[in-house]
């Protein structure tokens, strides 16, 4: 095999990771509005099921050799650099969502407990009247 070769397969396994990152981001997501413990544990599962399913699906589709530990590298760098740049801004995207939906449960929770209060209030007035 020669270098250029390996550089190439390193290059594809590189991008195998930075796929990897995208697939993380999904669950992520579903981590994020799911703040069970068993829930999160099951993501991380499938997420590493999932990756590896996906790089026995691109080594077979681009013929890659026996699994070298450059292979391994390539794929971990291409997660890392994922990681370390666009997950940053999904990250941020999903706080801002996860927190938006947030407040709108809290107001709506306030404005069922105003009605249940103004309720028991005319209730009370009409007792009074009586």
């Amino acid at each position: 095999m020669t270098d250029g070769n390996q550089f190439y397969i390193f290059l594809v396994c590189v991008s195998c990771g930075i796929a990897g990152g995208v697939v993380y981001d999904m669950f992520y997501l579903l981590r994020t509005f799911v703040r069970v413990r068993a829930a999160e544990i099951a993501a991380d599962v499938c997420f590493f099921a999932f990756f590896a399913g996906m790089y026995l699906f691109v080594s077979l589709l681009f013929g890659l050799p026996d699994l070298r530990f450059y292979m391994f590298l390539g794929c971990l760098i291409g997660l890392l650099l994922y990681l370390k740049s666009f997950h940053r801004i999904v990250a941020f995207f999903a706080e801002k969502v996860y927190n938006r939906v947030k407040d709108k449960k809290q107001k709506q929770k306030a404005e069922e407990k105003l009605c249940r209060i103004r309720k028991r209030r005319r209730k009370e007035s009409q007792s009074e009247q009586r």
